[in-house]
């Protein structure tokens, strides 16, 4: 798919576009939470969202966890990111 392929390098140097945020998939479940890596924490918001949470790396896709799904599995993963991506609007 074609917005898989854009999303794959959509952070760079600590930003990301807003409307590839809006495009990137929220991350519900998955098979190993271990598995997953942080790229950042992002707080930005948006006409019709507030994104605050965490983008993530899950095998070679990119996802979006919020920060109510982050504080439920804080019990069970350590929540290591320190970094901000800085969203950039480009409209």
């Amino acid at each position: 798919m074609e917005w898989e392929r854009i999303l794959r390098d959509s952070v760079k140097d600590g930003t990301i576009r807003e409307l590839h945020l809006r495009k990137v998939p929220v991350l519900k479940t998955c098979e190993n939470w271990t598995d997953v890596q942080e790229l950042g924490l992002v707080n930005h918001q948006t006409k019709y969202a507030h994104y605050k949470g965490c983008l993530v790396k899950y095998g070679d896709r990119l996802f979006y966890v919020s920060e109510d799904r982050m504080q439920a599995l804080a019990p069970y993963r350590e929540w290591k990111s320190k970094n901000h991506i800085k969203v950039i609007d480009t409209e």
